[in-house]
């Protein structure tokens, strides 16, 4: 299904385009050199928060590190009790043994959307650091001024396993941290965790912090808290005490935390964006993480020969496929949602079926990305699917997928754009899937399947439910049925899709006959 964007979500996409008193990092491209594995990249944070999915070893941990190091601080700064300082700097993260050669030639550009720049308006500008090769990493000191506040695997380890926790476990005492914020903190993270805490504490020894929970008539610390119980806290006190318009970097968020648990996380931290303006950058190997993000807060990145490959709004399911390794198929066809699926799926034979696998990508470029990726794999066999309203735009989105290709294979224009042609097509209509199902379904003089499949008693009820969906806006069709209907909105769209395919076969004729051209 089409994400379903809340007014919640709208803001946070709207204020992160428009505020520029926070230092929002906008955009992180590896210019020139290699970091580890990555290669040369460039990805763009459009919404506060943002998860990137990928294999181990893809580079989801140095993509956080080299977000950590885009900014500096002052001396009085927020830094977690553990650190010397209050900013990240590369040798935080890139440390080698005698045995290994550190990197250099690298030039890593930060676009920051910030409003105090030296001879020049407010809005996003860019910043370079490099490390020539023998040489040291630019000024730190030209960084533009941000709380960053990294959380490693490191906020998982159990304190009683944590040998410096154990040995000063009777010195801790309770710290400064404000009872409001102390209330905050407790509430949300009982609706995290589904607990009703009545106490929360923070508690210092030297460097060192201790959470101290009450629930349940029981009184317990960090010793005895499950590990992501623990991590929850802490990733909580160090965003209120970080401030507005913080950046906090979490590698892999989902672990320690229970499915629901985890879908809380984000909807909470979700809430945080929008009241305080801070950015959340983490990685996931999660698919409720990313079922839990709109579009635009979703990444897969992978490395495909001597590329490092950004795929901006993919989908959960085709992210976690890619992570387990799924594909017996001989055709894979892309498509942007759910509903465009559906329609396919209604409409092919078994025969079909059986041999292909229709991947929904999440949008129209991640799937245009896919089919790029293809070309430059030799790897014929596929279809890309786009929605009906795309049509209009085909010239622009082929030339859109050729600039994501090079020559390498084939050394003409002509000839990419004839492979790419050759397999972008559109779903019937001149609208979105959703609306396009609806309307054909209205067009069918006979609804009694429609009726039956939903249980309706009345024409009427049923002709007054696909009125209101329409009148709900884009990509919100579905859900507006699914509320009449009381049934999950995949089966709304399987079901419209069977019905307005058995009336109207002939609207999907055409690609039909395509996809059983390439089997």
């Amino acid at each position: 299904m089409a994400f379903p964007y809340s007014d919640l979500n709208r803001r946070n996409a709207k204020w992160m385009k428009a505020d520029n008193t926070c230092g929002t990092l906008s955009a992180v491209k590896l210019a020139h050199g290699r970091l580890r594995g990555l290669r040369p990249f460039e990805i763009k944070f459009e919404y506060p928060i943002a998860a990137i999915a990928g294999e181990n070893g893809a580079g989801k941990s140095t993509l956080l590190a080299m977000a950590a190091c885009a900014f500096h601080n002052s001396e009085d700064g927020f830094k977690l009790s553990d650190r010397a300082n209050s900013y990240y700097t590369f040798s935080d993260f890139f440390v080698q043994s005698n045995d290994e050669v550190p990197p250099s030639g690298i030039a890593i550009n930060y676009e920051i959307r910030h409003d105090r720049w030296r001879g020049a308006d407010p809005g996003p500008r860019w910043q370079t650091r490099k490390k020539k090769v023998h040489g040291k990493w630019s000024d730190y000191k030209t960084r533009v001024k941000r709380n960053v506040v990294y959380f490693g695997l490191q906020r998982i380890v159990p304190h009683y396993e944590r040998t410096t926790y154990k040995a000063n476990r009777r010195r801790f005492q309770l710290n400064d941290l404000d009872a409001d914020m102390r209330n905050r903190i407790r509430k949300i993270a009982g609706r995290i965790l589904g607990r009703n805490y009545s106490d929360f504490e923070l508690h210092e020894h030297a460097k060192y912090s201790l959470p101290i929970a009450s629930w349940s008539g029981l009184r317990y610390s960090g010793f005895n808290m499950g590990a992501g119980e623990s991590a929850v806290f802490g990733i909580l006190t160090a965003l209120f005490a970080a401030g507005r318009g913080s950046l906090i970097i979490i590698d892999e968020i989902e672990l320690g935390l229970h499915e629901k648990a985890q879908r809380c996380l984000i909807r909470e931290l979700d809430k945080l964006c929008d009241e305080l303006h801070c950015q959340i950058i983490c990685s996931t190997h999660s698919h409720l993480v990313l079922q839990s993000l709109p579009p635009e807060g979703r990444f897969f990145i992978e490395t495909r020969g001597e590329e490092t490959v950004i795929t901006p709004g993919i989908s959960p399911d085709y992210a976690c496929g890619k992570l387990g390794g799924r594909n017996t198929s001989e055709i894979d066809i892309f498509v942007e949602d759910d509903a465009a699926k559906s329609i396919l799926e209604a409409s092919l034979p078994l025969a079909v079926r059986e041999r292909i696998h229709i991947h929904y990508i999440g949008s129209s470029e991640a799937v245009l990305r896919q089919l790029a990726a293809r070309y430059l794999e030799r790897r014929d066999n596929c279809l890309a699917i786009l929605d009906g309203d795309k049509r209009k735009e085909n010239g622009g989105l082929v030339n859109r997928t050729r600039k994501n290709v090079d020559t390498r294979y084939r050394k003409s224009k002509d000839e990419i754009n004839e492979w790419i042609s050759s397999r972008l097509y559109y779903l019937p209509g001149n609208e979105w899937p959703e609306r396009w199902l609806i309307e054909s379904a209205q067009a069918v003089e006979d609804k009694s399947d429609l009726l039956h499949y939903w249980g309706l008693d009345s024409f009427a009820r049923l002709g007054n439910a696909l009125d209101n969906a329409l009148l709900a806006g884009k990509h919100r069709e579905f859900y507006t049925l699914h509320e009449e209907m009381q049934q999950p909105q995949s089966q709304i769209a399987c079901d419209l899709a069977r019905f307005v395919n058995k009336s109207q076969p002939e609207n999907m004729e055409n690609l039909v006959s395509r996809i059983e051209e390439l089997l």
